[in-house]
């Protein structure tokens, strides 16, 4: 079962116990940028995440701080997938059980199937010797099949359960793939809610932990990206975080296949997102990506210089504070 969450867990977005997806706060100083420091948030990674001095940007432990003199680069290429990782287990299954009293009546979740769920999230949250089951997976998907207005905390049950090799595997292998992404596409569409589209984005996002996931988020790069760039336009930063985010996992994949005509693909979605968004962890996001695209590969520093990126990013290599953000942008700026 599910233990109680501490204080440090209390929801960033209301500031007391509720759980809100979409909505967001300002974390405390220290968290981690890409990870939020293991605190759960669903549904904000604040503009004022920036490491403490001293701390690596990617992980947030106890590493250099780059000065901007310095030759050496701790930004990119980003080879792993950043994920979304943070989680108060107990406030999602609160608002679970509550929603479920009006879910329609052939998709109410029995007593037991709330236990299943909230076993199947202790797995993938907590330190476990468990695997999740294909009964907690098949539950989960009832779940996150209920209508739009109620289905999101079946989605951030989702957005944590994909890390886990075996649901990666269960729902991104070949049997279930489809069903599975074009699922998740509905979500995505401009005029839904937004909570199901900054879920929906996370939980592509955290496809990539696992190479089944991986060759799916590949093979359906067209779509998922088609779809997903259309949400720019979404005066919502946590969505363009996550939007980011995916497109800096796309990125990642690119750089060690070697995918030009992908690359010159991902580099059109920074070039049309970075004019979209306002806030710097998005940018940075982006610029992570952007460098990860490029470095060493001329035939990519091309197409960004064709695209006109530099010109779209140089105002960033002035920004103070977070001083990642210029000393990402200088570095791409020195390659381009």
């Amino acid at each position: 079962t599910v233990t109680q969450a501490s204080p440090a867990f209390a929801d960033p977005f209301t500031g007391g116990g509720r759980y809100v997806p979409g909505t967001s706060a300002a974390p405390a100083s220290g968290i981690d940028p890409f990870t939020g420091g293991g605190r759960y948030v669903p549904g904000s990674l604040s503009n004022t995440v920036s490491p403490p001095s001293g701390a690596d940007p990617f992980t947030g432990n106890n590493a250099y701080r780059l000065d901007a003199s310095q030759v050496a680069n701790i930004y990119f290429p980003k080879n792993e997938a950043v994920t979304f990782d943070q989680a108060n287990p107990v406030q999602i299954m609160g608002k679970l059980k509550e929603l479920n009293g009006s879910a329609p009546e052939e998709q109410k979740l029995s007593d037991n199937e709330l236990i299943m769920l909230e076993n199947l999230l202790s797995i993938v949250c907590l330190p476990s010797t468990e695997s999740p089951t294909a009964q907690q997976l098949d539950t989960l998907w009832k779940a996150v099949t209920w209508p739009e207005d109620i289905v999101f905390p079946a989605l951030d049950i989702l957005r944590l359960s994909i890390r886990h090799p075996l649901v990666n595997e269960n729902y991104c292998s070949e049997t279930s793939r489809h069903q599975f992404i074009s699922h998740l596409i509905k979500f995505l569409k401009p005029c839904g809610k937004q909570a199901n589209q900054l879920l929906a984005l996370r939980s592509l996002s955290n496809c990539f932990t696992s190479e089944t996931g991986q060759r799916l988020m590949m093979s359906q790069k067209d779509l998922v990206v088609s779809q997903a760039i259309e949400l720019r336009t979404i005066s919502n930063k946590n969505i363009h975080i996550a939007l980011a985010t995916l497109t800096l996992n796309y990125a990642a994949c690119l750089k060690r296949i070697r995918d030009i005509e992908g690359k010159a693909q991902c580099l059109s979605v920074i070039s049309t997102v970075v004019e979209s968004i306002q806030d710097l962890e998005a940018a940075f996001r982006l610029l992570v990506a952007l460098g990860t695209l490029i470095c060493d590969d001329m035939n990519a520093v091309q197409l960004a210089k064709s695209l006109g990126v530099g010109s779209q990013i140089k105002k960033y290599a002035s920004i103070s504070e977070p001083a990642k953000v210029s000393e990402c942008c200088k570095l791409i700026l020195n390659l381009l």
